[in-house]
């Protein structure tokens, strides 16, 4: 499922951006100016394609795919609210500069949820010797008793 989320994302965050472009050539007469708002925009962007190509490349599994997905919240949030807070370029409107704690908590929180997400298995095997066994196969060896 979060595959099939970061390939929905990539391709509408890549087709707003570049739409985005056009809609500032045709208003203010240059398609990209490096504005932090649109350097959050091609961030979140990359980011994506970013993730699919380790996931694709063998880099990322399950685990650090949904890890990096997790961190593609902190970018995307830095994007969209963490710019309003510099007060520059062209996009500077709503500048908040109450929200920075608001912020850094849920920066904070999604870290954590990495941190959390990324323990070796090792720390996990308690619950698993907890679980019941499963039912005896069927096959060549019936009654032999299997190694736990």
């Amino acid at each position: 499922m979060t595959y099939g989320i970061i390939c929905f994302a990539l391709f509408f965050s890549f087709v707003g951006t570049v739409l985005g472009g056009i809609w500032a050539d045709q208003s203010w007469g240059r398609f990209w100016g490096w504005d932090p708002k649109e350097n959050g925009a091609l961030l979140i962007v990359l980011w994506n394609a970013i993730i699919l190509h380790a996931r694709w490349g063998g880099y990322a599994r399950e685990r650090g795919t949904m890890a990096m997905a997790i961190f593609g919240n902190v970018i995307t949030s830095f994007s969209w609210f963490g710019v309003n807070m510099l007060g520059v370029g062209l996009h500077s409107y709503g500048f908040m500069d109450k929200a920075f704690w608001a912020l850094s908590a849920f920066v904070a929180s999604q870290l954590a949820i990495m941190i959390f997400a990324l323990v070796p298995a090792r720390f996990w095997s308690a619950r698993r010797a907890e679980e019941p066994a499963p039912a005896g196969r069927k096959g060549g060896s019936e009654g032999a008793s299997q190694p736990v």
